[in-house]
């Protein structure tokens, strides 16, 4: 059970991301390109994984690395509050702290915090634009939303 309670502390915790690359797709916005593959192949398992399960499946992905790239690149994603890891005998097997839904939550959180705090005004006037361009009627879900938040956060227990 210390791990389920790891898990849950960390997930409220901000993994120690840096950069923001506008330019890349997905993972690699945030993470390198081989630990975003890293990533994706920890998730992928389902389960705790050894340095040599990731090397494999990356191989088998068609991207072949050596396995001292790979167990240090799991080493900084645990540095960085991406993965967990645990000894079972002499090797860590890891597992990731996020799911990747939480991982994306967080990184939206994060770009939209650092926007807003230095360009407020034009980042929602932009927001809206391309909201509106990309699908006019979410802009009716983003004026419920207003709406409801304008109506106050939810009363948890009926208080």
């Amino acid at each position: 059970m210390a791990q389920d309670e790891s898990r849950k502390e960390r997930a409220t915790e901000q993994p120690d991301l840096a950069v923001f690359r506008p330019d890349k797709e997905g993972l690699e916005q945030a993470l390198g390109t081989l630990e975003a593959q890293v990533m994706e192949a920890v998730w992928d398992a389902g389960r705790p994984v050894a340095v040599e399960d990731v090397r494999a499946a990356l191989e088998a992905r068609g991207k072949e690395s050596a396995y001292t790239t790979i167990m240090t690149t799991m080493s900084r994603l645990y540095d960085k509050g991406l993965l967990e890891r645990q000894l079972v005998g002499r090797a860590y097997h890891y597992t990731a702290a996020l799911s990747r839904s939480e991982l994306g939550s967080n990184l939206t959180r994060r770009v939209l915090d650092a926007l807003l705090s230095s360009f407020a005004e034009p980042a929602m006037a932009y927001f809206v634009e391309a909201l509106g361009e990309e699908d006019p009627d979410r802009l009716d879900t983003l004026a419920e939303l207003i709406q409801q938040r304008r109506k106050g956060p939810k009363q948890e227990g009926g208080a």
